[in-house]
């Protein structure tokens, strides 16, 4: 796997681009809170089976540098046009998981070329379920790491035998952000502050296909606040995974990744048809 970097107007970007010689189609895929492209690979590669998949941290998220949360949402998403723009891409799908929500519903007010968007454990905003949670977790990210990590599994997951694997996966995540660096603890902290502020731009205009996928058990981003979200949209489909939490791409990779690349995969192969049709 290869991350490159790059600076655009001061602003450092990492991204990697998983190639698919038999597409010319793309999908932007970003991350949520505490993600980094390499905690990803699994799903870039699988999505990459279908079309070519550039995964991104941009400036205030992964392991790029902090940005001050007097910086919104929307200026944060104007700076990923900035570097679609710089990447010559026309269009492109969006899959975005949690925080990320925000900035791709802010790109589909500001892009007019996204063609689709997969939503995983999200809303564009700080849900109600976790505004609580989310103070909580600020409190926690300024005492210690160790107070931090058990603050934020303990918000974002329940304790349920029938979700696969789940205490194995609570204390690896655990394990995970302990051995964060300062630097990615403050941007958690910056945006989560950046969030609690945000107010999302014309969701119900939002015309294209979308899937919104949440856990059936998710604490912080509840099914029903999800799938009012997803009800604002005019063209979505509401995925529910049973047995499952806020940290569903971890219980069930393999259905979290098909939910997220369906509707991009349903459009390569609706463009290859057509291609076969006209030969």
């Amino acid at each position: 796997m290869e991350i490159n970097q790059i600076i655009l107007n001061n602003n450092l970007f990492r991204y990697s681009l998983h190639e698919n010689e038999q597409s010319d189609q793309y999908v932007i895929f970003l991350l949520g809170a505490l993600q980094d492209i390499e905690s990803v690979n699994l799903f870039s590669r699988k999505f990459s089976e279908y079309l070519n998949c550039l995964t991104i941290e941009i400036p205030g998220t992964g392991r790029t540098n902090p940005l001050d949360s007097n910086i919104n949402i929307r200026e944060q998403t104007l700076m990923l046009l900035e570097f679609i723009h710089y990447m010559d891409i026309q269009s492109a799908h969006l899959i975005a998981i949690s925080y990320s929500t925000a900035i791709a519903v802010e790109l589909c007010d500001v892009w007019p070329h996204v063609s689709s968007m997969s939503i995983c454990g999200g809303v564009p905003g700080i849900p109600k379920s976790g505004r609580q949670a989310t103070k909580k977790m600020i409190a926690a990210a300024m005492q210690s790491q160790k107070e931090f990590a058990y603050t934020f599994t303990h918000s974002v997951t329940v304790n349920n035998p029938d979700i696969p694997r789940n205490k194995a996966i609570i204390r690896a995540t655990q394990r995970s952000i302990c051995n964060l660096s300062p630097a990615q603890i403050d941007i958690f902290f910056e945006n989560s502050v950046r969030l609690l502020v945000h107010n999302p731009s014309h969701v119900e205009d939002i015309k294209i296909p979308c899937t919104v996928c949440v856990g059936e058990y998710d604490p912080y981003a509840t099914v029903n606040i999800v799938q009012q979200f997803s009800q604002q949209l005019k063209n979505s489909n509401l995925v529910i995974i049973k047995n499952a939490d806020h940290l569903v791409h971890l219980q069930h990779p393999d259905k979290t990744s098909a939910a997220m690349i369906a509707l991009a995969a349903s459009a390569v192969s609706v463009k290859k048809s057509l291609a076969i049709l006209a030969d």
